[in-house]
Formats: C-alpha cells, structure tokens, sequence
C-alpha cells in the first residue's frame, strides 16, 4: 500500500493556479536578490555587502509585493479567460495573434508605476522619474546605450564604487526606459552653497577613496580608449563629437580632441596640438564630476541617523555617482579637466575646483589651459 502523503504534500496537491503563480513570484524576486549579491561576490569574495544589503532591505520587499500582485491578476485573468482562449475560439479561427498577458501585465505596471512617479530631474526630452524608494528610470527618445554598458561594466568589475545598479531596459517606440537602483539623498549642487568647510573637506576625502577605488587595477582586460564597452571616445562640450575609428594611442586622442569636422587647423591650434602630452596613464574616468552627479545625504553619528533632531553633529555622506554615460577609459588628466569645464567661477560652485579629488584624479593646470584654449575654438 501506498504511503499516505505527507502535510506538505497534501498542500502542494491542493494549491490553487493563483497560489502556484504567487510561489513562482516569490521565487523570481528570491532569485534576483540573490543573483545580485552573488555578481558582487564573484567580483570581490571579500567585499563589504553593508550597503548593498541595506538597498535590498528596501528594493526587495517591493519586489516580492508587486511580483505577487502580478501573479495573483495573472493567475485571475487565465481562470475568467479559460473559455475564450479556447481553440474554437474567434481569435483562433479568424488567425487574429492576442498579445501576450505577460506583455500586457508588463506594460500595465510600468505605466501605472510611471503615473504615480516623482520627477527627479528633466532636460529636453529626457527625464528622470523616481519609481519607488529605491528605483528610478531614465526616459527618453535619444538614450546613450554607453550608460548601460558603461554601469553593467563598473557594476562587475569595482562594486565598490557606490554607481547605481543597471536593472533593466525596455523600449517602447521611439522611447527607451532605463531602469536603476536609486542612490539616497539629493545632489551635492543642491546643498553646496550651505555647506561649511569641514562638511566640504568631508566630501573631497569621500570622493578621493572613491576614485582610488576607481582607478585600482582589475580584470577587466586590456584597456582600450573611450567607453568601457563600445571603446568610443567623446568629448561633449557645447556639442558631443564621437571618434571615429576606435582610438588606440593617446596621439590619436589628442588628434581627435584637435580636429572638428568642417574647420581646417589654424596655426594657433597647431601650435597647441604640438604642446599636448602623448604619455598619459590610461585609467578609469567617470568623465561628468559635477556636484549634480553626485547624491549626498546627512547622518549623525548613529547608523540610523536616530539622533539628527537632538542637536547633534551631522554628517555629510556620499550615497552614489551617477550620470556615467561618458566614462571610460581616458588619460589621467581628464577627470580633473571636465570636472571643471562647465564651472562657472561667478557663481555658487566656484570653489568647486578647491575641493576636487586630487589626491587620487591630480592636479592637471597645463591640460586644463589647453583644453580650455580649444574649447574656444572648437565653440
């Protein structure tokens, strides 16, 4: 005779389609939270996972919740539709295709995420929404594929380097949607003009382990100039040039940086061309060090920030570097040049300069006043 089956057994048979799909959701968000610490493992065995598991407290229950919420309306929606996805029926016999539920689901989150959505930040035709605590999506029709690329890149190779995590994309039409982790806090411009020295100085020490961190060697393979994956270089100023073919020395970099399609060399520009250096250290460049692209937030010295209201001593901490859309792998001096090449030295961020890195990007006065002499005729 046949054992009977156990309790858990007995639950497994009697589960219900809505009970099954719910199971499956609650594995895919396991599976994701897990894979992610895995990928930062991998890359570094002994990496400090404090960060990273205090953003998963936060992404992950809201994960698990919308995943089973999906299910639980897919699973309602295959029960009440049973009888007409019959093969008798209309859609089957006329050759009509009905859109996945999958799909439908899909893009019905999204946009109601999108509806209930906070704007971070816009320009153009391009925006930034925040879609929860711990999510934002970029949207817009003219999206650098470099940003994805460039993110999954430092993602694998130095996860300590606090860069939003790459989640996905999806595009739509002309719209592409970049979805990220969403660093805490607001943007170094936002709260500069009221920060005092100490909290300034805090900030450069932050950011110089940062860009060690940065510019350690990995195992990401032989350098090669420009994005970390599609190897282009650019140079944005008033416009961005991309070089065409694939750079291989700094000669030819510097030869991309004095050339503009349509204008023919002066004597002045050939004259700083032939002071330009060719023995840079190729490392790796975030290439947009703006206090924009830096999210900063306060703490006090409990962990949980408890003890702000009490008159405490607050901290100013460095929660993530965005915007790497024009990182890559440039010459030593590049990060020091555009950190300030769209300084205005009239205006609240004009002691940016005394604050930069220097300690790990250097100091680069030289390649910054040649820069700064091209960029007059390259405008």
């Amino acid at each position: 005779m046949d054992a009977p089956p156990q309790r858990g057994d007995q639950n497994r048979l009697v589960k219900s389609p809505v009970g099954k799909e719910i199971d499956e959701a609650r594995r895919l968000a396991n599976t994701s939270t897990l894979n992610r610490l895995v990928s930062k493992l991998k890359a570094d065995p002994a990496a400090d996972l404090a960060q990273a598991l205090k953003q998963q407290a936060v992404a992950y229950p809201q994960l698990r919740r919308r995943l089973e919420q999906a299910a639980q309306e897919k699973a309602t929606a295959q029960g009440s539709g049973s009888d007409s996805d019959s093969d008798s029926g209309p859609e089957h016999r006329t050759g009509k295709v009905r859109p996945s539920n999958n799909a439908l689901e899909l893009a019905t989150h999204v946009n109601e995420a999108i509806e209930n959505a906070e704007v971070l930040w816009r320009l153009h035709g391009t925006v930034v929404l925040g879609l929860s605590a711990s999510v934002v999506v970029k949207i817009g029709a003219s999206l650098d594929p470099d940003e994805v690329e460039n993110l999954r890149y430092i993602n694998a190779h130095v996860p300590d380097v606090p860069a939003p995590s790459f989640l996905g994309c999806l595009k739509a039409g002309r719209k592409t949607y970049h979805f990220m982790s969403r660093a805490a806090g607001v943007t170094l411009e936002s709260v500069w003009a009221d920060l005092s020295v100490e909290h300034k100085t805090s900030i450069k020490a932050q950011l110089n382990s940062i860009f060690r961190t940065l510019r350690k060697e990995h195992d990401g393979g032989r350098p090669k100039f420009g994005g970390f994956v599609s190897a282009i270089c650019k140079d944005t100023r008033r416009h961005q040039r991309l070089s065409e073919p694939t750079i291989q020395t700094e000669t030819q970099f510097n030869d991309f940086l004095c050339r503009k399609p349509g204008r023919t060399p002066t004597p002045w520009i050939t004259m700083l061309r032939s002071g330009m250096r060719n023995d840079h250290r190729l490392v790796m460049t975030h290439g947009d060090l703006h206090p924009r692209n830096i999210m900063v937030r306060w703490e006090s010295g409990d962990e949980d920030g408890a003890n702000l209201d009490r008159g405490e001593e607050k901290r100013i901490r460095i929660t993530g570097l965005i915007d790497w859309e024009m990182s890559g792998w440039y010459p030593e001096y590049w990060e020091f040049v555009k950190a300030l090449s769209t300084i205005n030295t009239r205006e609240k961020l004009s002691d940016w300069f005394e604050y930069l890195p220097t300690d790990a990007i250097g100091t680069w006065p030289v390649e910054l006043a040649i820069d700064s002499l091209l960029d007059r005729w390259l405008a």
